[in-house]
């Protein structure tokens, strides 16, 4: 994983594959601002997509918490057209915790 000065977490696609969960289909959305819109991939789509995207990186908190924390996306890419693509949340909890922050 490589972090970035701005937060961001960029992975290998083998980084990413390890975090995926296990079956022949695993389900996706993408934000169109208001909505979004989901549907099952087949595994081997998945993995075509992963290798074909300029950029793999952890998801935000909110697609976390969706258990979505991919985002693969091309550079320029528009934020609707980010796919962000399920995880087994054992796997990425492990491979990057999230951190919580104390509340005062």
């Amino acid at each position: 994983m490589t972090k970035t000065n701005d937060g961001k977490k960029f992975l290998t696609v083998d980084e990413a594959v390890n975090l995926l969960p296990d079956g022949d289909t695993i389900h996706t959305f993408y934000s169109t601002g208001m909505f979004v819109v989901g549907g099952d991939w087949d595994r081997t789509d998945i993995l075509q997509k992963l290798s074909e995207s300029d950029h793999i990186e952890i998801a935000g908190e909110q697609a976390r918490a969706m258990s979505h924390g991919l985002a693969a996306y091309n550079e320029g890419t528009e934020l609707s057209d980010v796919l962000f693509i399920e995880t087994d949340k054992g796997k990425i909890d492990r491979f990057d915790p999230l951190e919580i922050e104390d509340e005062v």
